[in-house]
């Protein structure tokens, strides 16, 4: 009891504080002061620790948007940051193991989307070289649903040598950054959320000095300059990849557009990428199969060879490039 009391006290801390300077998107649908005198009268509400975890993320990345400027905004967003994981660990322990829920499994993610956030500060104050070590060994029971991994692990096969992965949604990015990071699978690529680039100042900043690019816009000129140095993989899971002036020429490759160095090298063969998780989650209606097979759909369509492996996996059917 102490312990819980305890939470929720740090919470009301945070939530009497004063806001950040960048202004805070709207949150959940239950106010976050709702929510927490809600967990007070039920400390076992597993679905409203989900919700004050969620909602303090959102708040910890508005304070990275377009307006954030000072440190000070880093350490609000971190305290958010710590927050949100206290919030998703006991939701995610209230819930149900690993793979008994879809709110489990959504805190789960979540705490990774934490750990990704985090990851983001700390290349803001110490750079890429020195994130790993600035932020320390990760927990050992940081989970993504079975099809995260492997949609993750498919991604980062699919991206050449020493290359810089970019993703767009919720699934891919988690599922890359915690494959990358949790599982240290292709220590040699960077990952970054497009996103992040476009609206974090601050980061974009950073990367630009550490990548040494000359152009730190918001837009995706960039990407330009570092495509000279590095192969650059685009996720399928945007729709296509980021149009740049001058031109650049994106290569279909099997669940990425690769440009760049080593872009027109020898890809991973389609057969040897694996969507037996796909499989079980569809089949088990995991919610995040979805934004896993829409990925997989986008790639069949650039690279029909995927459709033979997809039918090993009994996918294919799933697929309409596949059917035909």
């Amino acid at each position: 009891m102490a312990t819980f009391l305890c939470s929720v006290g740090a919470l009301a801390a945070l939530l009497q504080a004063p806001s950040p300077p960048p202004p805070a998107p709207p949150p959940p649908s239950d106010s976050l002061a709702a929510l927490r005198e809600r967990v007070a009268r039920d400390s076992m509400d597993g679905a409203g620790w989900l919700q004050i975890g969620h909602g303090f993320l959102q708040l910890a990345e508005a304070a990275h948007g377009r307006a954030h400027r000072a440190e000070a905004d880093s350490a609000w967003a971190r305290a958010a940051l710590d927050t949100a994981e206290a919030a998703l660990v006991r939701a995610a322990a209230l819930v149900g193991s690993a793979g008994g829920s879809a709110a489990g499994d959504s805190a789960r993610v979540l705490r990774v989307a934490v750990w990704a956030a985090r990851s983001r500060l700390t290349w803001e104050e110490s750079g890429i070289a020195a994130a790993l070590d600035a932020w320390g060994p990760l927990p050992t029971d940081l989970r993504v649903p079975a099809v995260l991994e492997e949609l993750g692990e498919n991604l980062l096969r699919a991206c050449p040598t020493g290359g810089a992965l970019l993703t767009a949604g919720d699934a891919d990015s988690y599922a890359v950054w915690y494959m990358r990071f949790a599982r240290a699978l292709r220590p040699d690529l960077l990952v970054l959320p497009l996103a992040a680039w476009r609206s974090d100042a601050l980061l974009r900043a950073r990367l630009a000095r550490d990548l040494k690019l000359a152009r730190r816009s918001a837009d995706d000129a960039w990407l330009g300059e570092l495509a000279k140095r590095r192969p650059v993989c685009v996720s399928m899971a945007f729709e296509r990849p980021p149009e740049v002036r001058p031109r650049l020429g994106w290569v279909p490759r099997s669940l990425v557009w690769v440009t760049g160095p080593q872009g027109k090298g020898p890809s991973v063969p389609a057969r040897d990428f694996v969507f037996a998780a796909l499989r079980v989650g569809l089949d088990a209606h995991d919610p995040w199969a979805d934004p896993a097979l829409a990925v997989y759909t986008r790639a069949a369509r650039a690279t029909r060879a995927l459709c033979e492996p997809m039918a090993t996996f009994k996918v294919a059917v799933d697929v309409p490039s596949c059917r035909r």
